[in-house]
């Protein structure tokens, strides 16, 4: 590929959408979403034509800000993020999407960004080659429309299934009032099409994340088969299991039998955080990081004990409770086989499925399973494990053989090209392994 114009600083950008009917049957109007973007320069009257740019600082940020809109101030932002022209993007540019996890916000690159090991000039994921885009998922916290902003519906708008139930005095179950609506990953890709529709980007080149990003990338391909030429989930699967819902739940009820809870349940949300951050690590991984002292105290806590208080605290500085429990929700209601028309067998995309070896959320055998699925279809599909001591958290840590893999994707065939999915190859069949040194 020729080089392209140097990219200039990475930028926020916030666009209005149609409203969006959830799956679950509550509408939420308006729908604004929140994204970053980093590419070439000449993308820039493109983008001043189809969003709002945010202040500078606001895209420089080293931490993720929760946003709280009024409705007020959701319609004023609606105003101001409305379409200004029918400017397309240049066709000559690749575009990558990117799609966060659970508690990650749109500021994927840059200072402070989830991957900003592997994103920018120079490195795997470059701007001056490429069109980077990631956008906030709905239900978050960070921009996109969620449970912080007020008029977000409630779990009793879940009209697909009937009225709620009337809770009888002593009932412990929570009152459907005081929980957000149901989002699903289904709910967070249509939203992401929405936004995709808004710039004008019809076709992406590759599309990829890890976890509940990871789940958000298979319903992206099996929603628009025909937008996606090439996609990478890393530590997912087709469909949450047993234990994924399993943990989600211990950690919803921490937080939901706080006694501060709607309004206020900050040790809930520390709990939550707490459990989850055990399912990220692996025991190796804590064992080199927070190694036992070599003397005890019955009033001292252990270094893993004050890691995981810290955790704790982190995200309840700076995430939603609300959004936490819409995105575990989101979670919890992943299922690639409840697609609309069909599901694994509509994806198109070449693929590149990453399992990580020592995971303990996502085991690594779902994403060769997903690799053999796609390939029994007809798919250009590859697999890769990624060894990591961190475990789920591999995807955040291992930046070298993370970058070798990006690589590797971008270098998939295209499954847009002459008017088709890319087919499986013999090459396809042979899993590789990403291992750290």
């Amino acid at each position: 590929m020729a080089s392209l114009p140097c990219a200039p600083t990475p930028r926020l950008l916030e666009v209005t959408t149609p409203d969006l009917t959830l799956e679950a049957g509550a509408r939420l109007t308006p729908h604004l979403v929140r994204g970053w973007w980093w590419g070439p320069e000449d993308d820039l009257p493109w983008l001043h034509a189809r969003a709002r740019l945010l202040p500078d600082e606001e895209a420089q940020a080293t931490s993720p800000r929760v946003v709280r809109r009024t409705l007020a101030e959701q319609h004023h932002a609606v105003e101001r993020a409305r379409r200004r022209s029918t400017t397309r993007p240049s066709a000559r540019v690749p575009t990558v999407l990117l799609v966060h996890a659970l508690t990650g916000d749109m500021r994927a690159g840059g200072e402070g960004g989830w991957w900003e090991p592997v994103i920018g000039p120079g490195r795997a994921l470059d701007p001056t080659r490429v069109r980077l885009l990631c956008f906030n998922n709905l239900g978050s916290c960070y921009g996109t429309t969620g449970p912080a902003d007020e008029g977000f519906p409630r779990r009793a708008d879940d009209t697909r299934f009937g009225p709620a139930p009337a809770l009888a005095k002593g009932d412990l179950r929570q009152d459907e009032q005081h929980l957000p609506a149901t989002v699903t990953p289904w709910d967070q890709a249509r939203s992401i099409l929405l936004a995709l529709d808004a710039l004008g980007i019809q076709e992406v080149d590759l599309v990829t994340g890890g976890s509940l990003g990871g789940m958000i990338v298979l319903c992206l391909a099996a929603l628009a088969p025909e937008r996606f030429a090439r996609m990478a989930p890393i530590a997912t699967a087709e469909a949450a299991s047993s234990w994924v819902v399993g943990l989600n739940h211990v950690a919803r009820q921490a937080l939901l039998l706080d006694p501060g809870f709607p309004e206020a349940p900050h040790r809930g949300l520390e709990l939550a955080r707490q459990l989850a951050m055990l399912t990220y690590r692996a025991e190796p991984g804590l064992e080199a990081s927070q190694q036992r002292p070599p003397t005890w105290s019955s009033r001292a806590l252990y270094p893993v004990q004050s890691y995981l208080e810290h955790q704790g605290r982190k995200l309840e500085a700076r995430f939603d409770a609300r959004a936490y429990l819409a995105q575990l929700g989101a979670m919890d209601h992943h299922d690639l086989a409840r697609a609309p028309h069909g599901g694994l067998e509509r994806i198109r995309a070449s693929a590149l499925c990453v399992g990580i070896d020592r995971d303990q959320l996502f085991f690594p055998e779902h994403m060769e399973a997903l690799a053999q699925r796609l390939r029994a279809l007809g798919r250009h599909a590859e697999h890769a494990e990624l060894s990591s001591l961190y475990g789920h958290d591999g995807f955040l840590v291992e930046w070298e053989p993370l970058a070798a893999l990006l690589t590797r994707a971008l270098a998939l065939p295209s499954a847009l090209e002459h008017g088709g999915a890319a087919l499986a190859s013999t090459s396809a069949t042979r899993p590789a392994t990403a291992r750290t040194v």
